[in-house]
């Protein structure tokens, strides 16, 4: 696989996350910045409207600033923001945005967030994560899930009881929403902050966490946490992988690296005990920004294609 730039464009505020809508005809651009003489924290949404391989800036939002974006249906998505509230973001096609302030769960920076069959999960810098219900936004449970920041707090698509947590204490973990937050199921120490975190379409034994020592690892869930042994996909030398999303069919994964750019990899050999990466990536980086949001976007003719974002 292989990169071909085919829209480029410039934004006044810092961007960290780019999201496709689930029918692929729009995408939405999250922003965060922080003023350093005042502290304030600010951001906004961008929507793209997609088009035959054509992505046109049509309308933007004002709102605290954007740490992560996901989708709930069509036209209505989620904003993790800075001032520690949820947003939902109403977005139809030649229609405004329309904001919606649905929950504050924290006086502190919202890191991440996803949505899943009628609840919403959160991290936060403190370390905590938020579990909600969409139906009432009201929080089922909140649990200190690491030390320090939790940067990455995700569910399992192929078994959505799991629940997939990373944070800068060095450690991912695995929670079964059907026997509670006091411990989770299953545990890994990385050497540096674990930052990414996903299951993997086709592979329901499997996860796999992006870390900031540079390398995409593979975990399988059948076994016990001191039994599993890693399987480093790929090490990208020279930046974390900060977000990684596998495309539909399982074969091909995406990575924003941070300071060593965007990537794409073809990985075929999901076996165990694999020392060594098992995958070689392709990078772009079309600047010295860092990479920080990428995403997939399925076209019409189910070809698995991408856009990537890139944020200082």
């Amino acid at each position: 696989m292989s990169f071909s730039e085919i829209s480029s464009h410039t934004f006044k505020l810092h961007t960290d996350s780019v999201e496709f809508s689930p029918s692929g005809s729009q995408a939405l651009v999250g922003s965060y910045e922080l003023n350093e003489s005042t502290r304030e924290r600010t951001g906004s949404v961008i929507r793209y409207d997609i088009a035959s391989n054509k992505a046109e800036k049509s309308l933007g939002v004002d709102l605290p600033g954007v740490l992560d974006l996901s989708w709930m249906s069509s036209e209505l998505c989620l904003a993790a923001t800075s001032s520690g509230e949820i947003y939902t973001i109403k977005s139809k096609v030649t229609s405004p945005l329309i904001l919606h302030c649905v929950n504050r769960v924290s006086e502190k920076l919202l890191l991440s967030i996803d949505f899943c069959n009628s609840k919403i999960i959160t991290s936060d810098e403190a370390g905590y994560v938020h579990l909600i219900s969409s139906s009432d936004n009201n929080v089922i449970c909140t649990w200190k899930a690491h030390e320090y920041e939790s940067w990455c707090a995700r569910f399992n698509r192929n078994d959505d009881n799991l629940l997939l947590t990373g944070g800068d204490d060095c450690m991912a973990h695995v929670w079964d929403q059907r026997i509670g937050f006091n411990k989770a199921v299953f545990s890994q120490q990385h050497q540096m902050g674990v930052c990414s975190l996903s299951g993997i379409p086709m592979h329901s034994r499997l996860i796999s966490t992006g870390c900031f020592d540079e390398k995409l690892r593979l975990w399988d869930l059948r076994k016990t946490s001191s039994e599993s042994e890693e399987i480093v996909v790929l090490h990208s030398e020279g930046g974390g992988v900060w977000r990684h999303k596998w495309s539909p069919s399982g074969h091909h994964v995406l990575m924003a690296c941070m300071h060593a750019g965007f990537a794409v990899a073809s990985v075929t050999n999901f076996g165990s005990g694999a020392a060594l990466p098992i995958a070689t990536a392709t990078f772009y980086r079309p600047t010295e920004k860092l990479a920080y949001g990428i995403d997939w976007q399925i076209n019409n003719e189910s070809e698995e294609q991408f856009e990537a974002l890139i944020g200082t």
